[in-house]
């Protein structure tokens, strides 16, 4: 169960990023940019819940599913190709950061100095 839970919060993560990357993309429409953010944004300043916020724990998971969807949806209504482009990125930056792939530049010096 641990390890789902985990697995989980990482690909939540994994999302986030790819959103943060896609919402500063000039490829990516700015009604897109505007839309389902702001719409979400909008959710959660709006006085009115589906489940008021006292109730414990349900308040919460209301916001959590607006959350979600709106993730969801932005990440849907982004050009696939700007997507996977992003997608290989931050596959690319996981592999530097274990260690995997070693990205680097180099010049070959003359020993005849």
């Amino acid at each position: 169960m641990r390890g789902r839970r985990s697995g989980m919060i990482a690909e939540l993560m994994r999302s986030l990023r790819l959103a943060w990357r896609l919402l500063n993309d000039p490829r990516v429409s700015p009604l897109t940019k505007l839309a389902i953010p702001g719409l979400a944004l909008i959710y959660f300043l709006f006085p009115l819940d589906l489940a008021p916020d006292p109730v414990p724990l349900l308040g919460q998971l209301d916001d959590l599913a607006v959350l979600l969807i709106a993730l969801r949806a932005f990440l849907a209504f982004c050009p696939p190709e700007v997507v996977r482009w992003h997608q290989t990125a931050l596959e690319r930056e996981a592999d530097n950061a274990r260690g995997e792939v070693v990205d680097a530049a180099y010049r070959v010096l003359d020993d005849d100095r």
